[in-house]
């Protein structure tokens, strides 16, 4: 199964300029978040030569702006999209993607299989900048083991992926995505680094609001682990 990195942003001045955020596709009909800026989601898609008419089914990590601005585009060139959004919804933004008319929008609240060895997390719910959110990941499971990817991993990748080994009674070995640890210290980074390495991470992609100081510090850890993505990449999966 081939990851291909439709757009990310993951630094201060793709902060500054909106060009924030992430998405993936899996094989050629599943989307994994949509990006926060939508002339540059369009213009990648078209770059990377994309059919958004074989896209089946859009799942959308949480609410947040940067992962859900590029979805408006995809429904208004293929209406024959399913949407996976997370339980505890905010329900106004939940209410205007239900206006783009897509072919159905599904709440998740447990894991779910979405495609043959492709399983959505349950609704992982969460305290952030004063404001409860729900988050939901995407599980992929292969011969080389479970693959993990994350949006933005508010709850706690940690968290997350322990959740994860727990319902399947095996382990994730490859973690990719937003880990959200930009703004933590390095001692609890390190504290986090470990947790997932004993939890039987092997190979791991920070990405987006990861940070570069955890990143670095990532490197440091996992060593020939370490996978650098950058937008437009293509991952075997």
């Amino acid at each position: 199964m081939k990851l291909t990195v439709i757009a990310e942003g993951s630094t201060k001045w793709d902060r500054f300029i909106r060009k924030w955020g992430i998405s993936y596709l899996l094989d050629s009909d599943i989307v994994f978040d949509t990006f926060g800026r939508i002339d540059l989601f369009n213009k990648n898609l078209s770059k990377l030569k994309i059919d958004v008419s074989k896209i089946k089914t859009v799942i959308l990590s949480h609410e947040h702006w940067d992962h859900i601005t590029g979805l408006k585009h995809l429904t208004d060139a293929n209406k024959k999209i399913t949407i996976y959004i997370p339980e505890g919804f905010n329900p106004k933004i939940a209410a205007k993607i239900n206006s783009y008319g897509a072919e159905a929008i599904i709440k998740n609240n447990k894991i779910t299989q979405i495609k043959e060895n492709i399983y959505l997390s349950d609704s992982l719910c969460c305290s952030y900048d004063g404001k409860t959110i729900y988050e939901q990941s995407v599980i992929v499971q292969t011969e080389k083991g479970m693959t993990l990817i994350c949006g933005c991993a508010h709850p706690g990748i940690d968290v997350i992926v322990s959740n994860i080994n727990q319902y399947f009674n095996s382990e994730v070995t490859t973690l990719i995505g937003g880990f959200h640890l930009n703004d933590n210290s390095d001692e609890q980074n390190e504290i986090i680094i470990n947790s997932i390495k004993y939890a039987g991470i092997k190979k791991i992609a920070p990405m987006h609001c990861t940070g570069k100081k955890a990143s670095e510090l990532i490197k440091k850890h996992f060593k020939t682990g370490f996978i650098k993505l950058s937008q437009g990449d293509v991952l075997d999966i």
